[in-house]
């Protein structure tokens, strides 16, 4: 089926260069280096290929699948996307993506695509590839989908055979990339009270759409290895785009189980993989985009609110700051956090780490500043491991260091 959709492609678009060679022979009008810059709109557009998927796209459980010959869905994807580009007329040297984050309608991300391959003489495909610090997932978590840009370009230097001298080529479509489902980074506090319940803080992203629409209608949780056991929060508030506070109290016959935290609305449910789905690429990680499975224990009965529990930071927030000096400071807060403390930020730890404001005892922390090699690591997930190798759950931060 992959290979006839394919050949039905070619076939359309080498007829389309066929008839414009053959208009362009009759006239004595002298080709000119191109610069098209194609307008967004919902069918073709002049000059710019026809764009699809390199065959299926795996997505997680309970999320829209990508559409058949099809670019919509691909920000749900796992891991890397390849791209099929039919009738483009040349094989660019450089292809960049857009990402509209605040919906104001031009693209404020670029993702330069890779592996571009020129496959026959109107087919070359480009891959969106997987992010080091999200490596679940092509797309950056600021990300949430629509309709945006894509540009395709090249260079061609002067020579013998270009009497026109240097020039680029330059030809920005649109593409539909879909709408994404939530993301889920972490739930904090990692353990809670089965009768009187808990306030699970979810950070993650897509929760509110650029447009201010919701894009969350419940929060549950499942019972890891018994799919069957659903718990859903008996009220949940979407605090920011990035944050959702969530009321669970699963009762006393939960003691001891751990759940798996899931976030669904109108465009699918967050992703948190036990095993991969069918068609996903190998080594796609499991748990979510960051390859984190995200879960919470309900404490056993006769367990006290102490011990191993007592002994785990407990993030809130983050910030980044920019003295006057240019350079940037992130400021973590939590709780719990214990002298000789560790952190790290999407797995990397940063050159300088100063715990500040102590608790009575002098041995207990409520912020840790950061300084040196962090900023490009965010967006990303922060851990903060006490002495005694108990680790925070993972609490992602939006910030980012503008203007490095």
């Amino acid at each position: 089926m992959k290979k006839a959709a394919r050949t039905a492609m070619v076939s359309f678009a080498f007829a389309l260069v066929l008839s414009v060679a053959s208009i362009q022979a009759g006239t004595k009008n002298v080709v000119k280096p191109i610069h098209i810059s194609a307008s967004i709109a919902g069918g073709a557009q002049a000059g710019c290929p026809i764009i699809v998927t390199d065959g299926p796209v795996a997505v997680a459980p309970n999320q829209p699948a990508v559409e058949f010959q099809s670019t919509v869905g691909i920000i749900n994807a796992l891991c890397d996307v390849t791209l099929d580009f039919v009738g483009c007329g040349f094989t660019p040297s450089k292809v960049t993506l857009g990402c509209d984050t605040n919906g104001d309608g031009v693209s404020d991300i670029s993702i330069p695509l890779t592996n571009i391959k020129e496959i026959n003489g109107v087919l070359f495909q480009a891959t969106i590839p997987a992010l080091a610090t999200t490596p679940g997932t092509a797309f950056p978590l600021v990300c949430c989908g629509g309709v945006t840009t894509i540009t395709l370009s090249r260079t061609v230097s002067a020579g013998d055979d270009n009497v026109f001298g240097p020039f680029t080529q330059t030809i920005v479509c649109s593409i539909d990339l879909g709408i994404r489902a939530p993301v889920v980074i972490s739930a904090t506090p990692a353990e809670g009270d089965c009768v009187l319940g808990v306030n699970q803080l979810i950070p993650g992203a897509c929760f509110l759409l650029a447009d201010g629409k919701k894009n969350v209608t419940s929060v549950f949780a499942v019972e890891l290895g018994n799919p069957n056991n659903i718990i859903q929060a008996e009220n949940f508030v979407i605090l920011t785009p990035n944050l959702i506070d969530a009321f669970f109290r699963p009762g006393p016959a939960q003691a001891g189980k751990t759940f798996l935290l899931f976030v669904k609305g109108p465009n699918g449910t967050s992703r948190n993989l036990t095993s991969l789905p069918p068609l996903a690429p190998a080594g796609c990680p499991l748990g979510n985009e960051q390859g984190v499975k995200v879960t919470f224990r309900c404490k056993g009965t006769g367990v006290p609110g102490s011990g191993d529990a007592a002994s785990i930071a407990v993030l809130s927030g983050c910030r980044v700051d920019r003295d006057d000096d240019g350079l940037f400071t992130l400021s973590i807060f939590g709780n719990g956090i214990r002298d000789g403390a560790t952190v790290t930020v999407a797995g990397v730890t940063p050159k300088k780490v100063k715990l500040r404001d102590p608790d009575a005892s002098g041995n207990v922390f409520s912020r840790i500043t950061v300084r040196k090699k962090f900023c490009e690591s965010l967006p990303g997930a922060i851990v903060i491991t006490n002495p005694d190798g108990t680790s925070s759950a993972p609490v992602f931060c939006p910030e980012r260091c503008m203007n490095q």
